[in-house]
């Protein structure tokens, strides 16, 4: 099955759960790329932090992922590729902080080929079983006028961009979930950056610090940059410390997180806070 089709098959709709944050969207003048954050700012994450997935999802999701790898499954083989899953990451994290990184990211498709290759079936489908585990253990949708927020901005003449921690599923599902999806959305693919491809994950300032390279080339400034996120710690700090302006998604309780700091001052840095994300067509001084 289509990995798009796979999407739109397993996730179901959500809702953002209210926080209780003022909006402060004034205009912001001189904005020539957008770029955001994905999971908890364009779309909807039920499960928040991967870790707090209860067991039974996790058995539920390793079930379908060791199915779509044409293994006979049962409760030991799943139970053993949790534990192979697990051990996987916790390997490749360290391997890459001895290389001196300080945020490492896993490339979740070698982590499923071990997994295959520990339980003796092919990994042909690695892909596939990946997409399936992730769609059971971190259901996905839509965050309110997401797509019309991109369906405009893709008309505005703003460049467009991503920087998120993400797999190379997180393609699959934006276009499940929106419209337009990462290739539809007329953005610069230069100012597109993924963890996975980095093997470096928010907020290293590495992966800002790329985007804002490759902004520049085409002369625009760091200042001249928004970044759209939900994390004060891994969006708004990073970002801002690279020079980007920032907006403060504070649309769901599920996702804003403001770190060591109090709500209110975690806002107070951002240059604009947002409660729906349609709010940023006044931002940016666009026409609704």
């Amino acid at each position: 099955m289509n990995p798009v089709a796979i999407v739109k098959q397993r996730m179901r709709p959500l809702e953002p759960l209210p926080i209780g944050v003022e909006a402060r969207a004034e205009p912001i003048p001189g904005i020539k790329a957008v770029i955001f954050d994905l999971y908890g700012t364009l779309i909807i994450s039920a499960a928040g932090d991967i870790s707090l997935v209860s067991e039974n999802v996790s058995m539920q999701g390793m079930e379908r992922a060791l199915k779509a790898l044409g293994g006979a499954v049962d409760d030991s083989l799943t139970g053993s590729s949790l534990q192979v899953y697990a051990a996987e990451i916790r390997a490749q994290q360290e391997q890459r902080r001895a290389e001196g990184v300080e945020y490492p990211e896993v490339e979740i498709r070698e982590v499923w080929g071990a997994i295959a290759e520990r339980a003796g079936l092919k990994a042909t489908f690695i892909e596939l079983a990946a997409l399936e585990y992730e769609c059971a253990v971190n259901p996905c949708w839509e965050m309110p006028g997401a797509s019309d927020l991109l369906m405009q901005l893709s008309t505005s003449g703003l460049r467009l961009g991503i920087i998120s921690n993400a797999q190379f599923y997180t393609h699959a599902v934006v276009a499940g979930l929106l419209q337009p999806g990462i290739e539809e959305l007329q953005s610069d693919a230069r100012l597109n950056v993924f963890s996975y491809e980095e093997r470096e994950g928010k907020p290293s300032l590495r992966l800002f610090s790329k985007a804002a390279e490759a902004a520049g080339k085409d002369g625009i400034e760091p200042h001249e940059i928004l970044y759209v996120g939900n994390d004060f710690r891994k969006d708004i700090e990073p970002a801002s410390r690279v020079g980007f302006r920032t907006a403060f998604f504070a649309g769901d309780a599920r996702s804003f997180r403001t770190g060591t700091v109090s709500p209110q001052k975690a806002c107070d840095h951002a240059d604009v806070v947002l409660t729906d994300l349609r709010q940023l067509i006044d931002v940016l001084g666009l026409i609704s």
